[in-house]
């Protein structure tokens, strides 16, 4: 019975583990041998046949295979032991006629239960066969999902969103009834002479981090995606103009003092030009919000860039 409760905790830690298999299978087989040695009669064991068939809907069929060997030959010994030993004429003809009755009849029992047992298992293991499959390909399925959602929202070098993704995302956003909101628009200055001087690997290198520094400031709060080649934007729900300004400032100066490794020996620094716009109308709609921004993007561009305009300053 330790073993049996041992098998139990066992199982509550961890279901159907080898430790449960064996350790309450070692409990059931010893109960069964103490059964057969200390029986007075011949029908003694075979209330021990309920316990082995509830243990056996855990384990695989090769272990049964093993299980119901042991059982069919301890039982045979102990058939065989009995027939040895008594006395067709001390017992007289009608009780040995009736034990060898019994005796067969307890086999074809055990028989009965063994066979039994054995397609249980059989239907058992080619069950859970099934539902691994299922389990399978549920989790194939949900990854493929996963996969082909990121290839359709995010941007393949730079993990932000895509141009697509992010639209839909900040339209979303905008038909939500809760008024403030800003756009910041930013673009990496000079990035074609990168690309000339450097290559285009280090041109991606230098997207990569850029991109790095928008996620660290904005993740949590805002949506970022990338809307052209080195062109990103970045959406943020805010009931703040001046909350607005000063984030896009901080963040223009993270980018200032950033370096990009290109080589373990080299790396290059670059900037960023930006415009911003913030809105308190909810009907605002996206394309309001980017001619706004650009138009104030364009404004730092050409005034010196590495800054950031509001929209409202050039009205």
């Amino acid at each position: 019975m330790v073993s049996v409760i041992a098998g139990t905790i066992f199982y509550k830690i961890n279901p159907l583990t080898r430790y449960v298999r064996y350790t309450t299978f070692s409990g059931f087989f010893l109960m069964y041998v103490f059964t057969l040695l200390s029986a007075t009669t011949s029908v003694t064991f075979t209330f021990v046949f309920p316990l082995v068939t509830l243990f056996c809907l855990y384990v695989d069929r090769w272990f049964m295979i093993i299980v119901c060997t042991l059982i069919l030959l301890l039982n045979g010994l102990y058939i065989a032991n009995k027939l040895i030993h008594i006395d067709r004429l001390e017992a007289g003809e009608a009780a040995y006629n009736q034990f060898t009755t019994t005796m067969l009849i307890h086999t074809f029992v055990l028989l009965l239960f063994m066979s039994s047992l054995i397609a249980i298992v059989y239907v058992f293991h080619r069950l859970r066969q099934a539902m691994d499959y299922k389990i399978k390909e549920a989790n194939l399925a949900r990854v493929t999902g996963q996969k082909l959602y990121a290839q359709a929202t995010v941007d393949d070098l730079t993990g932000v969103f895509n141009r697509r993704h992010f639209v839909e995302r900040v339209r979303e956003q905008l038909n939500e009834t809760t008024p403030g909101c800003s756009l910041l628009l930013l673009d990496v200055d000079d990035f074609k002479k990168v690309n000339d001087i450097h290559g285009h690997l280090a041109g991606d290198k230098v997207l990569m981090a850029f991109s790095s520094l928008l996620l660290k400031a904005y993740a949590d709060s805002g949506l970022v995606g990338r809307v052209g080649g080195e062109e990103f934007a970045v959406f943020l729900r805010t009931s703040s103009e001046r909350d607005s300004q000063e984030r896009a400032e901080r963040l223009r100066k993270m980018i200032e003092s950033s370096e990009t490794w290109i080589t373990e020996e080299k790396s290059i620094s670059v900037t960023t030009s930006g415009g911003l716009v913030y809105s308190e109308r909810s009907e605002m709609t996206f394309e309001e919000l980017f001619q706004l921004a650009d138009k104030a993007l364009y404004v730092s561009k050409n005034s010196g860039k590495n800054k950031i305009t509001s929209a409202a300053s050039i009205d």
